[in-house]
Formats: structure tokens, sequence, C-alpha cells
């Protein structure tokens, strides 16, 4: 774990800040929360407005743990399922599970045979609440394996300050449309020419979970077969059939879908078979299309600019009026105007434009 509560500010703060929709915000959280914080995995689980858990996102890359978590949400039998969901939605404050482990046969049971299979040896179950309504928000998980040191008290109470700043984030979220571009997520799916899923890597099935739903719950019921769930699928394939028998130098049809988790983008190659006479195959890579704004968080660390120069850099960057981030920030508008100046000196820039252009060059110092 870094050092100081400015640290924690710093990062996890302009994510909270950036008004990203609730299913953007909360991956992009667990992923930055690795530089805060050593563990092999962390999971959300959002909770509706009765407590329940509702909704899930883990990190793994293997569908197999996402279908074992919705198993546990959806189960209404009097089991180790309920027992285990029942106790982690009524916590009060941050709980490991070894440090819970004994006290109920159930969620004994249930750290045996769900999460230790899964890598998760110990895992510090954190609620997030509301802090006006102190209604439930949902619940952080951060997994470590069992080479890793359990967690302590300085660590527990770091997650404290972590959920407050997932509340923030998460009333601060948006659901208006945003520009976005590649991001880094992608994988392979092979289909045959029926739409049929016949072979995928582990982040290509993830994707492909993520694309076709936007909520994880008792509603969905194994793993996506048949690509046809999207919506020109069908389109897509006879435009390839057709592309590769009259124009084999035409590019690659695509098709974009989009939920609440973000969009997603899926081209299309025709697979032949070069051994035998089958028919040829469809191959998809499936690709997340990150929002802009996040992707000038993940560069903007790239520059020699000081953390609060770095804040109010990303807002600038992202579009916010000098009013705007003054407010977001609780700093005078003279102040910020004053940290772009000494932004616009430090790094030669001319205008917002120049920022974002540096932000997304792959080389800033040829800038």
């Amino acid at each position: 774990m870094k050092n100081g509560k400015s640290h924690l500010s710093y990062r996890l703060h302009q994510l909270a800040h950036l008004g990203l929709p609730s299913q953007i915000f909360i991956p992009a959280l667990l992923q930055e929360l690795h530089h805060e914080m050593p563990s092999i995995s962390n999971t959300f689980c959002w909770q509706d407005d009765n407590g329940k858990l509702c909704n899930i996102y883990d990190e793994m890359s293997n569908n197999d743990v996402i279908q074992k978590f919705i198993l546990s949400m959806a189960s209404t039998k009097s089991d180790k399922y309920t027992h285990t969901t029942n106790w982690v939605s009524q916590l009060d404050k941050p709980t490991t599970s070894l440090e819970y482990f004994g006290k109920c046969g159930f969620v004994g049971d249930f750290y045996k045979t769900i999460l230790m299979p899964m890598g998760y040896f110990n895992t510090c179950f954190v609620p997030v609440f509301h802090p006006q309504t102190n209604r439930r928000l949902g619940i952080l998980m951060v997994h470590r394996s069992k080479t890793d040191k359990d967690f302590n008290h300085h660590e527990c109470q770091y997650l404290e300050r972590v959920a407050s700043i997932i509340t923030y984030g998460l009333i601060q979220a948006s659901n208006e449309q945003t520009y976005t571009i590649d991001g880094w997520d992608q994988g392979l799916l092979i289909v045959d020419q029926k739409g049929v899923l016949q072979h995928s890597c582990e982040m290509g099935e993830k994707l492909l979970s993520l694309a076709s739903s936007s909520f994880f719950d008792g509603s969905l019921a194994g793993s996506v077969n048949d690509l046809h769930v999207f919506k020109g699928f069908h389109v897509l394939v006879k435009d390839l059939l057709q592309t590769n028998k009259h124009k084999p130098h035409a590019k690659n049809p695509t098709l974009s879908t989009s939920n609440a988790w973000g969009e997603f983008k899926l081209r299309g190659f025709l697979i032949k078979d070069k051994v035998g006479k089958r028919a040829p195959r469809i191959g998809l890579n499936i690709r997340w299309q990150e929002p802009f704004v996040l992707k000038l968080f993940h560069r903007i660390k790239t520059l020699d600019l000081t953390p609060r120069q770095e804040t109010v850099g990303l807002l600038y960057a992202a579009g916010d009026p000098y009013q705007e981030i003054a407010d977001k920030l609780h700093l005078s508008l003279y102040t910020v105007k004053e940290h772009v100046r000494n932004i616009s000196n430090r790094i030669d820039i001319r205008s917002r434009a120049d920022l974002i252009q540096l932000l997304l060059c792959d080389n800033p110092s040829a800038f």
C-alpha cells in the first residue's frame, strides 16, 4: 500500500470526479486499486434499494468465476449461498473471510468450496454506504492468495476510505453517452457460420459476457454461446462471406454494441480450413471501447505534473469549464486558472487542444 492519504485522494479521487457511468467507473477503480494495495483480483457487488446483491463485476477473465458468484447471488434456498450473501449484504465494517472463518458453518463452507478454488484464500469485504441516507450501495471485495499477507488494521481503515471514494463516484455517475476509442481489453472468438461459439480465449469470453448483458444476476443462466444475441450479427456473417468471395481485399466488417458496461466492437475474419475440407469459420476480435476521458486519465500520469496539477489538467483536458473544475475540486476560479497557467508553462502547451494531443501521443517526447 502506498503511503499517505494524499496519494489515495490523488488517483482514485481523479476517477471519482470524472462522472463515469457506474459500470464503467467501478471496473476502472478496481484496476487502479492494484497500484494502491496488493491483491490477486478485486470484485464489486451492487446492492438494490432493499440491500439485496443485484449485480457483480469480477476482474478474473475466467467466466466460471462469474458464474459461481451469480449462482450464490441468485440462490433462494437455505444453503451456503444464501447465508453467505445475507452475511455479506449486512456487513457494517471491513471484515475478512479469515477473520469470520469458523464463526458460521455455511460461510466457512462457501469459503472452502467457492472462494478457495478460485485462489481467493483471504478476502476483505468492505461495505459501501450513501453518506446521507446510509443506504447500502454495494460491497467491495479485495482478494488475496495463499502466499499473501493477511489484511492488517491499517489496510482495513484504508479500504474504508476507498469505500467513501467509491460512494462519491457512484453518486457523481452520469448516464450520458461518451466518446470512445479502442481500449486495451480485447479477445478472440471463433464461431461457425450459424453463429454458435466454438472456441474462445478467456478474455474473449469475459468480454462476450459483458457485451451480452448489463446485469449478472439469476436471469443469466450459463455462458453465451449464440452470437445472434447481438443485433446485426447475421448481417456481419453475410457480409463477411460475400466480401471474401467478391471483394477479397475489402475491409473486414465490424459490429458495435453497447450496454451499461460500455461499447464493444466485434470485427469479423473468415478462417479457412487449410488441412481438411471443413466449411470456413468466423473469427471475431472483440474489443472494449475505452471512454475518451478514461484514456486521458491513464495517460496524464506520464506527464511531469504535481498531483493537484494532474487532477486539474485531467478535468481541463476532459473539456470541463474552469468554473466546473473549481466546483468539483472546491477551489476558487482564480486557483484553477493559475493551475492551468502553471501546467501550460511546465509542459510547454498553449491550449486545451495541445494538452489533449500531448496525452494521446504515443511518443510525448516527439510532441
